[in-house]
């Protein structure tokens, strides 16, 4: 697998624009905001794949998230969020995914994804509609 930290990486990709709300006591973008950032991304690229959003039967939970954090980020700014699909597993997705301001990597996340039932509240298989098009951001 090539480089989190490169741009190059990823396959999907959002825009962000940072918040005066997203930042700390010293001025830096905090790491709650980083998540969120993170987070947004998650949820359009699952939109992307499947039309995920509140009518489907199922939703997806994030069961590990490891950030690191590489540089700092300072209000104000536009950054991109970009993403790739890592793994498919039965019922899970694992991310890469990378923040950049311009090509300098702000945070890297390795995200592990849970299709769960929304009734049930269990995992569930990827289903196959949204495995085929997670395998184009691989």
């Amino acid at each position: 697998m090539t480089d989190p930290t490169s741009p190059d990486h990823h396959r999907f990709w959002i825009d962000e624009r940072v918040r005066f709300a997203d930042l700390d006591a010293l001025g830096h973008v905090n790491n709650n905001a980083i998540g969120v950032y993170f987070e947004q991304a998650r949820v359009l690229l699952f939109r992307e794949a499947s039309g995920f959003g509140a009518d489907t039967p199922w939703t997806v939970v994030l069961a590990r998230s490891l950030i690191e954090y590489k540089a700092e980020l300072l209000y104000p700014a536009d950054v991109r969020v970009g993403v790739r699909v890592a793994r498919v597993g039965n019922s899970s997705v694992v991310l890469a995914a990378g923040i950049f301001q311009g090509d300098r990597c702000i945070a890297t996340q390795e995200a592990v994804c849970v299709i769960v039932d929304r009734a049930a509240h269990r995992p569930i298989p990827v289903p196959d509609d949204v495995r085929a098009v997670l395998a184009r951001f691989q």
